[in-house]
């Protein structure tokens, strides 16, 4: 196999990786309803099965990461990943709702080891800017999960289908297993010494912690992360329930929104030749907290669905240039220990994401105003940071 197929098919499987989380979470979104039918719980209950998987890859990556800098990053990968198609196939046979809760709680911990180790193995076999460019082209490919995953979910949102999703999540993710096996490297090697203690984690961490600049990075992508989980798990009701759009509509204009994450991916690679990092992360951010302001405003004057629609479009476009960038900034800082520090932003995003989803569930009020505030806030968060940053 010649270097640069090799170097490809590596990247791809990093890709499925990267988008695991996103693939379980935005391919069952359009049957909401109709899961909340199914199991005779209402749909606020459905959107708690968000809020276990977020609890779940937040909880899972504070052990995986360090875990992986002792032990390699396969061992750890492997499982998480044969425990992830275990629990979507279960998914998909439980009558349950309490039982499907506890799955989706695990799927979380497994699919954790997908999202940390992912990203540690760039920063194991990139560095600099290239690592940036990786983490743009890994934006891109989970970016088309976004597009494809409501569609299909729009497809099979019905009685007799919607748990045909879960077995879709297990081919994905079976997928996954076999790029792990045959073709991404070890990465950082295993230590001598495989022990693994406490001790040794909450220095890894603490190295972390005191570098400011890996803090503020870190915040910045936890809380834009966030923003987007808060229009993920608000979507349904807002779109669905309050505008009308019907279930394949929902979906396309879902994946409408990650065609635009695609897009600024791409231009994001060749920015990166001229612009510093954090510039572009300032920009976007600007753009975003402008974006949000307008939908308020949009929402209170009751303008049509179309002018909600373009802003949301390029709110959500923006973390094409904030994400992979982000990334790239606290890696750097923490490259001795990119396995921790990985799992450490990783818990943020998805712990500060199911603060944020659960805070949605508090806020409930039958209007479309908690769902956009919440992302105001929290693009409100990562301009001090930046600010702070200068």
């Amino acid at each position: 196999m010649s270097k640069s197929r090799h170097t490809l098919l590596v990247i791809l499987t990093l890709g499925i990786l990267t988008a695991i989380g996103s693939i379980s979470i935005d391919m069952y979104l359009p049957a909401f309803p109709i899961m909340a039918g199914y199991f005779g719980v209402p749909i606020v209950r459905i959107e708690s099965t968000v809020t276990l998987f977020l609890f779940g890859m937040a909880f899972g990556q504070l052990f995986i990461g360090p875990l992986s800098d002792v032990w390699g990053r396969k061992l750890p990968l492997r499982a998480g990943m044969i425990t992830y198609v275990i629990c979507s196939i279960c998914c998909m046979l439980t009558h349950s709702f309490f039982i499907f809760l506890i799955l989706r709680f695990i799927q979380g911990l497994a699919g954790s080891a997908c999202q940390v180790i992912s990203r540690a193995l760039v920063n194991d076999i990139y560095t600099g800017n290239n690592a940036a460019r990786i983490f743009s082209i890994l934006q891109i490919l989970m970016g088309i999960s976004p597009i494809l995953a409501p569609m299909i979910g729009g497809m099979l949102a019905d009685a007799s289908n919607w748990k045909y999703l879960f077995l879709i999540m297990a081919v994905i993710s079976g997928t996954g297993l076999l790029g792990c096996l045959m073709i991404l490297p070890e990465g950082k090697p295993a230590r001598v010494e495989k022990r693994f203690n406490f001790p040794s984690v909450w220095q890894a961490y603490g190295y972390s912690i005191k570098s400011p600049a890996f803090i503020n990075y870190a915040l910045v992508r936890a809380v834009s992360n966030s923003a987007a989980f808060s229009f993920v798990t608000g979507s349904p009701f807002v779109l669905i329930g309050i505008y009308g759009l019907s279930k394949p509509e929902f979906g396309f204009v879902f994946s409408g929104t990650a065609i635009g994450i695609v897009c600024v991916g791409i231009l994001n690679t060749k920015m990166l030749k001229r612009f510093e990092l954090r510039n572009i992360i300032r920009l976007a951010s600007i753009i975003q907290f402008i974006s949000a302001s307008v939908i308020i405003l949009a929402i209170y004057y009751n303008a049509p669905l179309s002018i909600l629609l373009i802003f949301i479009f390029i709110f959500l476009s923006m973390l094409g240039f904030i994400l992979p960038n982000a990334t790239a900034l606290y890696l750097k800082e923490t490259s001795a220990v990119s396995g921790a520090a990985s799992a450490l932003v990783g818990s943020m995003s998805y712990l500060s994401a199911f603060l944020i989803t659960s805070l949605l569930s508090v806020l409930h009020n039958n209007t479309a105003y908690p769902v956009f505030l919440v992302m105001w806030g929290c693009v409100a968060i990562a301009l001090v940071c930046l600010h702070y940053r200068r």
